[in-house]
């Protein structure tokens, strides 16, 4: 069974956190209206997820909940520290856990990890093409399952100004 990926990175952070800790930085408020916009795009376009699965970093987690309260209401958010950041991205793809069945699911972490996982989705290799994500940018990736046997492929690729600009369709 093929699964789609949406790989999202989080949106617009704080620069730092109250208590100095990088876990811990909030969005911003442009980060949060920006990311609500993206997550309507991404609504115009019929996403119809089965999993939300989130970096357990403080900017990805709200970028999720906000991701799910527009898409997926029903939705839990899941936590996994694979996509927190340092971690490789085969380390990623095969130690990620899909729910059965899931057709549609929206991972949301950090640069450059996001774009590694990309890469490697699409390559087999990190390094061969890492998406160069933007803040709330958003990958579309087809893959054969977690880990893939075989090359997946980029259905789309959006930097987060195209899809807020569909949010407004």
């Amino acid at each position: 069974m093929t699964v789609m990926l949406y790989l999202m990175r989080h949106g617009i952070a704080e620069d730092a956190s109250r208590d100095g800790s990088d876990a811990e930085r909030a969005l911003t408020d442009e980060g949060i209206r920006k990311t609500t916009q993206v997550a309507e795009g991404l609504r115009a376009l019929d996403l119809q997820l089965d999993a939300i699965i989130s970096s357990p970093l403080r900017r990805a987690q709200e970028t999720a909940r906000i991701a799910a309260k527009v898409l997926a209401p029903d939705r839990e958010v899941e936590l996994t520290p694979l996509l927190a950041g340092g971690s490789a991205a085969a380390a990623i793809a095969s130690g990620l856990r899909l729910p059965r069945r899931a057709a549609q699911v929206l991972l949301v972490g950090h640069q450059p990890g996001l774009g590694e996982l990309a890469s490697h989705l699409l390559t087999g290799s990190a390094h061969r093409i890492p998406l160069p994500f933007k803040k709330a940018g958003v990958a579309a990736i087809e893959v054969d399952g977690l880990p893939a046997k075989s090359a997946g492929i980029l259905h789309w690729f959006a930097p987060p100004a195209l899809l807020r600009a569909a949010s407004q369709k």
